[in-house]
């Protein structure tokens, strides 16, 4: 789609680009989700990247959103490397599958790289990040914070040999680790909705 444009989100739009997450996360990894909090939590948090919430905007409407914040990946040594930490990155499910994603998936590369991270993370789909250029992390040796390794967990340089040397546990912000219960809490500024149990759930 030629006509998506992709900007810094609005702060007086995050209202709106957590009811995208919300409606694009709703089900998928646990009953309801968690994540548009995290949006919301985010540009408070120390690891906030300013210009790295991003909106997509097509003829004028909200369509996507997508998150980086900074997170540490922490060597056996002590060693400490700040890398990009993408999610969420969410599209609304109408216009889901049409490009929105990717268009910001690069912008949110392009500004990490252009802020000299070396190297970005996420935990998402391999099929379709692998597009991108992201392979498993085991491939730097960077782990969980608990020291494992999953094809889901993935990296991608943002220059070449970026990530050479660098190893050891990821470690984002605190802002991931918020629970149901304070995500219903939040959820009462939105429609009602009812939660279900899927097969793509955790």
């Amino acid at each position: 789609m030629s006509n998506i444009i992709i900007t810094t989100l609005d702060p007086q739009h995050r209202h709106d680009a957590a009811g995208i997450v919300r409606d694009a996360f709703w089900d998928l990894y646990r009953p309801g989700c968690v994540e548009h909090l995290i949006l919301d939590l985010a540009h408070t948090a120390p690891e906030y990247l300013p210009g790295l919430e991003l909106a997509a905007e097509l003829d004028g409407e909200l369509v996507g959103v997508g998150l980086a914040t900074t997170a540490t990946v922490i060597g056996a040594d002590g060693s400490q490397t700040g890398v990009s930490y993408l999610g969420p990155l969410a599209v609304a499910p109408a216009q889901q599958r049409s490009g929105i994603g990717g268009a910001l998936l690069r912008e949110l590369l392009r500004r990490s790289a252009a802020l000299g991270l070396p190297g970005a993370l996420l935990y998402g789909d391999p099929g379709y990040y692998q597009r991108f250029g992201f392979v498993d992390a085991a491939a730097w040796q960077i782990t969980t914070p608990d020291g494992a390794n999953f094809a889901a967990f993935q990296g991608v340089e943002l220059q070449p040999g970026a990530l050479a040397g660098v190893s050891g546990r990821l470690v984002e912000s605190s802002i991931f680790e918020v629970t149901t219960e304070q995500a219903d809490v939040f959820d009462r500024g939105f429609p009602p909705r009812e939660k279900h149990v899927t097969d793509t759930q955790f």
